[in-house]
């Protein structure tokens, strides 16, 4: 029973997100926001979940993750009642503030105490199976929120006219944060975090995990590789849809722009299905595992940057994310296998960070080369960027028996 509830929690979780995220442009526009300063919004909410994504994790870990988690709920229900009643930008860039801190809270937290719960209860020999319910209630919960959050507009255009076109998208979230916190309040059973022990000072505490952490060159591995992770998606991200457009003929429809967009949403989910399928039957070692279908998605990525016929980049496109979700399960098995319980969600914010980062860091190069080189060439330097960090971290992981021996 616990599982399913922290399965839903999970879910819905991630569905808060996704219930926004299709209309947030619009939503910040209709509350005052300008075409000119909507990205000093939207930078200001991504700066500050970069800025506390370690410090929050910290805090989950020593004052407890069932704690920072329904924190990190009740901050997020704050925020958009501040954007359902408040209006201009100054109102709005404390909005995203409040959001960003909210989402820095949650990162991780509930994961830990998902996967740890898992472990007592399951075993380690089972963590392929934790790992990819993860990544599939994460997908499922985005994209259903995301087919959601395109409906209520027009719903509320045509029942609640003396509402904003976009505001039934945040009456919603606030109803179901709250839901989700009477949940977490109810049902959650935090067991790893210091506050079920002695409870250490921060800095002793962030002085162990880093201890842990310089000594362990696994974990250092898998950081390096998400690094090179969120360049490469960065890359994909921004520049996918004008590529795309280009290839398009007069006759073809820009519709298919929202059929890659779901197909995103699918082949991740469905990556994460069979990596853990093929984790089960076949007992692939997670070190080479995750290796191999690093190397794949660079390698796919090259490819789809060659292409010029639609049919065959929508199928390398779409196969990009599929080994991304398939690389996803044995890249959390190997972390989770490594991480003492007592570090896990300041461990797991450090990885989101690092893909954070990777991402930033793609952003910002890419815009200064976009104006030397093609969307091809971007796209070829950012596989190559994946393809080294494998070569970097290849042996280390190699020579290293894996401390996770999958079971059926």
């Amino acid at each position: 029973m616990k599982l399913k509830i922290y399965s839903l929690i999970l879910f819905l979780n991630y569905y808060l997100t996704g219930l926004i995220t299709p209309v947030l442009s619009l939503l910040l526009l209709d509350k005052g926001a300008t075409i000119f300063n909507i990205s000093i919004l939207l930078g200001i909410y991504a700066l500050t979940v970069v800025v506390l994504e370690v410090p929050t994790g910290i805090i989950a870990d020593v004052f407890g993750r069932k704690k920072t988690f329904c924190f990190s709920l009740i901050i997020s229900t704050l925020s958009f009642f501040v954007v359902l009643v408040g209006k201009g930008f100054i109102i709005l860039c404390f909005a995203m503030i409040i959001y960003g801190f909210s989402r820095a809270l949650a990162s991780g937290s509930f994961d830990a105490i998902f996967i740890d719960y898992y472990i007592d209860n399951f075993g380690k020999d089972k963590l392929h199976n934790i790992t990819s319910r993860l990544a599939v209630l994460e997908a499922l919960g985005l994209s259903a929120g995301a087919l959601s959050g395109g409906v209520f507009p027009k719903i509320s255009s045509t029942y609640f006219l003396s509402i904003g076109s976009y505001d039934l998208n945040v009456i919603m979230r606030i109803i179901l944060a709250i839901v989700v916190t009477i949940l977490s309040v109810t049902f959650i059973q935090d067991t790893g975090s210091a506050e079920n022990k002695e409870r250490i000072s921060i800095k002793q505490h962030i002085k162990n995990s880093s201890a842990i952490i310089s000594k362990n060159n696994t974990i250092i591995c898998i950081f390096i590789s998400v690094f090179s992770t969120g360049f490469l998606l960065s890359s994909l991200e921004t520049y996918w849809q004008p590529h795309f457009m280009t290839l398009l003929s007069r006759n073809d429809s820009t519709e298919l722009l929202g059929v890659m967009a779901f197909l995103y949403f699918a082949a991740a989910t469905l990556g994460s299905i069979s990596s853990n399928k093929l984790i089960k039957k076949y007992k692939f070692n997670p070190n080479r595992m995750y290796l191999i279908f690093r190397i794949l998605m660079a390698v796919s990525l090259i490819l789809t940057a060659l292409q010029s016929s639609v049919p065959v980049f929508i199928v390398l496109y779409s196969s990009i994310y599929l080994l991304f979700g398939i690389a996803t399960v044995p890249e959390g098995v190997i972390l989770n296998s490594e991480i003492p319980k007592e570090i896990r969600a300041s461990v797991l914010s450090v990885n989101s960070l690092a893909i954070q980062v990777g991402g930033l860091s793609g952003s910002f190069m890419y815009s200064i080369l976009i104006r030397y080189i093609s969307i091809p060439s971007i796209w070829i330097l950012a596989a190559s960027v994946v393809l080294l960090a494998v070569a970097i971290i290849a042996k280390k992981l190699l020579i290293k028996p894996a401390l996770y021996v999958p079971e059926n």
